[in-house]
């Protein structure tokens, strides 16, 4: 019998921490009602409606947030080992912005879609925050706008690395 309940206990903690759902690290939130995401005193803005749902990341934040319509999904991919998602290295097209002395990179790569085909990713990374990177798969123009819609959203937070080699790995001035 007290084995009975030790297994019943057992297993209804194990089901309570298997339910609930992932907590951001401290210093992200994603605040819905102003479709503000903040990382490490740095933000940016989501389109109206988008939705946010943390992702396991191994060694870095991931998560993707989504279109109302689903049919648009913005992914996030934020740390040291993320590396730059946009640099002019393989890129069909680079941009570099400083915006309040902050590197902003917005770069379009084409990538094998593994079937003959050609897969387009947009991305924007912001260096000197943590290595920050939020991309897209698509070849439809007006889905590379809201990449460059969020670009223009962003602040730098206080606490950033604006060195030549930033917070990117192997990655120096302009994106090279």
């Amino acid at each position: 019998m007290r084995n009975r309940r030790l297994l019943l206990i057992l297993y209804a903690l194990v089901g309570i921490s298997c339910s609930r759902p992932p907590l951001l690290p401290d210093g992200v939130s994603w605040d819905k009602g102003t479709n503000t995401f903040l990382w490490w005193g740095s933000q940016v803005k989501l389109p109206r409606g988008f939705t946010f749902h943390l992702d396991q990341g191994g060694d870095t934040l991931a998560g993707h947030f989504r279109a109302p319509d689903g049919k648009l999904t913005i992914y996030l991919d934020i740390g040291w080992y993320a590396g730059a998602y946009a640099s002019a290295k393989d890129a069909s097209a680079f941009e570099e912005r400083i915006i309040e002395g902050a590197r902003v990179w917005r770069a379009i790569r084409d990538l094998s879609d593994g079937r003959g085909g050609i897969s387009r990713r947009v991305a924007v990374t912001f260096p000197d925050s943590g290595c920050a990177n939020f991309f897209l798969y698509s070849d439809r123009v007006e889905d590379a706008q809201v990449i460059s819609q969020l670009a223009q959203t962003y602040r730098p937070g206080s606490q950033r690395d604006t060195s030549k080699n930033g917070a990117c790995p192997g990655v120096s001035v302009s994106g090279k």
